[in-house]
C-alpha cells in the first residue's frame, strides 16, 4: 500500500528521479583515509591508511567469507578486484557519467575497458554456444547445399552468399576480434560527431575508442541479460543504452546523435557493400 502511494504521488516521483540523477552525476566517492594506526599482517609495517605503503596489503583483512571466497574465485579470471561490479552497476546505470570519470583520471576505481570487453564477449560466445548446442549441424549443411545448388546459375549472388558465409564464420571463430574490428570501422566516422563534444570539447580518438568500448560493453550486458531471462525486451533496451552512454558522455543533443548513428550505420553499410563487390569482381 505505501508503495503504491509513492508511486502514486507525482511531488515523489519528481524528488526520486531528482536525487536519482544526481546520483548519476556525482563521480565515484572513494573511501576516506583511516587516522588509525595499523600493522600489516603481511610485513608487519605500521602505517596510517587502508592499505600498506609497502606490500599494499589492505587494512580490512579479516577471516574469510562466501562473499571473499566468491571474490578470490573470480579473481582466478581476473575479474574479482579493480571494480568489477562497480563498472557492471555504473555501466547499467549511468554509463555516460562513468566513461567521462574514467577518462578524466578515475581509473583505479573502475575495471579496465578492454579487458572487459574481451572478458565479455568471450562469455556471450559461450553462453550462445550453449543455447545452440542442440542445432543439429547436418541439417544446417543441407540446407547451405541446397541452396547453393538453386544458385548455380547466379554465380554473383552465390558469391554474395560465400562472402556472407565468410564473415560470420570470422564472426563464429574470433566474435572479439570481429567486435572489435567493427567498433574500429564505425569510430572513424562516429568520431566526426564527437571531436568537439560540449562536455569534452578536445576529445581525442584514441579516448573515443575507450569510449566505444565501453559503450559497447553497454550494449552486451544488456543483451546478456536478456538473453538470461529469455526476454527479448532487454534486446531494445540495449539499443537505447547506446544512445544513451553517448549523450550523456558527450552532452550532445538527441537529434545530433541520432544523425550520427544513422550515419555511421549507412557508413558501416556501404564499406560492407564495397567490400562485398570486391570480392564479387575478385573471384568472378
Amino acid at each position: 500500500m505505501k508503495l503504491r502511494e509513492f508511486f502514486s504521488n507525482k511531488k515523489k516521483r519528481k524528488a526520486m528521479l531528482r536525487a536519482f540523477r544526481m546520483w548519476q552525476k556525482r563521480p565515484h566517492q572513494v573511501a576516506p583515509l583511516s587516522e588509525e594506526y595499523q600493522e600489516c599482517g603481511s610485513c608487519g609495517t605500521r602505517y596510517q591508511g587502508n592499505y600498506c605503503p609497502r606490500c599494499g596489503q589492505s587494512a580490512v583483512i579479516g577471516r574469510f567469507s562466501f562473499k571473499k571466497a566468491f571474490l578470490l574465485f573470480l579473481d582466478v579470471w581476473g575479474v574479482g578486484n579493480r571494480g568489477m561490479f562497480r563498472t557492471i552497476r555504473d555501466l547499467m546505470l549511468r554509463p555516460g557519467y562513468m566513461i567521462h570519470d574514467y577518462l578524466h583520471g578515475m581509473q583505479s576505481a573502475y575495471f579496465p575497458p578492454f579487458k572487459m570487453f574481451f572478458l565479455i564477449t568471450a562469455f556471450s560466445f559461450l553462453l550462445d554456444n550453449g543455447i545452440s548446442w542442440g542445432i543439429d549441424e547436418r541439417e544446417s549443411a543441407k540446407v547451405e547445399i541446397s541452396v547453393g545448388d538453386n544458385m548455380k546459375e547466379d554465380s554473383i549472388e552465390r558469391q554474395a552468399t560465400k562472402f556472407t558465409n565468410i564473415l560470420q564464420n570470422i564472426n563464429k571463430q574470433n566474435p572479439a576480434v570481429f567486435s572489435f574490428s567493427f567498433l574500429i570501422l564505425v569510430s572513424l566516422p562516429l568520431y566526426l560527431f564527437f571531436m568537439h563534444a560540449p562536455r569534452i570539447p578536445d576529445l581525442r580518438y584514441p579516448e573515443f575508442i575507450i569510449t566505444l568500448v565501453y559503450t559497447s560493453n553497454v550494449y552486451s550486458i544488456y543483451s546478456i541479460i536478456g538473453t538470461l531471462l529469455h526476454l527479448n525486451i532487454f534486446s531494445m533496451i540495449a539499443i537505447l543504452m547506446v544512445f544513451v552512454s553517448l549523450r550523456q558522455f558527450s552532452g550532445h543533443s538527441k537529434l545530433r546523435i541520432l544523425g550520427g548513428i544513422i550515419a555511421t550505420i549507412l557508413f558501416a553499410f556501404f564499406i560492407v557493400i564495397a567490400a562485398a563487390c570486391i570480392y564479387i569482381f575478385a573471384t568472378k
